[in-house]
């Protein structure tokens, strides 16, 4: 685990039209600093803050301030996938996203780590505010304990619609996550509501995008081991074991020069001719 990171999003979670909204804004050559953002974005001023940390949380927005490649192949208006995030193929490769630029620690520390540790899956806020404060302890990051209350309440929100008055359940509907059903909640005890992280085989996941994520986190490599596609790409999905290696016989069989080889007990999958990673991308939002 690389630097741990917390807070910069103003206590707000991501909404569904923020990444275009900030995308088209980034794309016009405007910096978030400038006083006319808040009219432009037609946000509050900590909500223009929010929204440009978000952008870079999923690798939307460089540290140079230019909107990244990954970016204006899914958001540009005339030529991206999915500017309007309609397919939910967009949502998982943006969920990845947010796990692996691990400016937002919390998401990478719950898929990767915490829910491993819970029996299946399951947890309280107070639970994993313990665990965060343990892991924060850990790698000698400094945080306060409200701070990683706040940043709790944010990862709850984007994936977990609660039981509230009707303008409050508007606003958590606009939360990013929401339609990729990850989290939900079992019960209450006495520390309050008990959520559970689900993980399953990810038949949801379309081939295409899981081996668009191959290529992306192994460049040039011919050969990747199960291990390796697990733990880098189906872990960040909460996919079980059964599921990677489903997903990769999947891939082998619709894929002519992709072979999953399992021998002497090594399990791999092995690419002859590496194509381009966005002309397999691109089959998935033709199909």
């Amino acid at each position: 685990m690389n630097k741990l990171t917390f807070t910069g999003h103003e206590t707000f979670h991501c909404r569904h039209f923020w990444l275009k909204k900030g995308y088209d804004y980034l794309s016009t050559g405007q910096s978030f600093k400038n006083p006319d953002a808040v009219t432009a974005l037609g946000v509050g001023k900590n909500m223009v803050m929010s929204i440009n940390f978000w952008l870079k949380a999923f690798g939307i927005k460089t540290q140079e301030g230019q909107t990244t490649g990954f970016a204006n192949k899914i958001f540009d208006s005339n030529t991206g996938y999915d500017p309007l995030l309609e397919y939910e193929g967009t949502l998982w490769l943006l969920h990845y996203k947010l796990l692996d630029t691990n400016l937002a620690s919390i998401f990478s520390l719950v898929f990767k780590e915490f829910r491993k540790s819970r029996v299946n899956s399951q947890f309280t806020t107070q639970q994993l505010l313990r665990y965060l404060l343990r892991a924060a302890s850990n790698r000698q990051t400094s945080i306060a304990e409200n701070s990683l209350k706040n940043d709790i309440k944010v990862f709850i929100k984007t994936y977990y619609l609660a039981d509230k008055n009707i303008k409050d359940m508007e606003d958590d509907l606009s939360s990013i996550f929401i339609d990729l059903n990850l989290i939900t909640k079992v019960t209450d005890n006495e520390e309050g509501s008990v959520f559970q992280l689900k993980v399953s085989e990810r038949p949801e996941i379309a081939k295409e995008i899981f081996y668009f994520l191959i290529l992306d986190k192994f460049p040039k490599l011919n050969s990747i081991s199960f291990d390796e596609i697990h733990n880098k790409i189906g872990d960040v999905f909460a996919c079980s074991s059964e599921g990677t290696e489903l997903k990769i016989q999947e891939i082998s069989e619709a894929f002519k020069d992709v072979v999953y080889k399992k021998d002497a007990g090594r399990k791999e999958l092995q690419i002859k001719n590496i194509p381009n990673k966005w002309d397999i991308l691109e089959q998935y939002y033709d199909a």
